[in-house]
């Protein structure tokens, strides 16, 4: 049986959750919103397909 593990894992360190944390909430929405266009333009061409039915309520 195979011991490797799977998935990744990201960890913060205290200082850059502290700078996060000053930022305005429109920042981190703009910040979000940035980083889910940058997600989606790596995301399969079925992926994407899902979320746009998803979101206008098809499925």
């Amino acid at each position: 049986m195979s011991s490797k593990r799977k998935g990744f894992r990201y960890v913060y360190t205290k200082e850059k959750a502290a700078e996060y944390k000053k930022l305005s909430v429109l920042q981190k929405l703009e910040w979000l919103e940035k980083m889910n266009r940058f997600l989606y333009n790596f995301m399969p061409k079925e992926s994407k397909l899902f979320a746009e039915r998803l979101r206008k309520g098809e499925i």
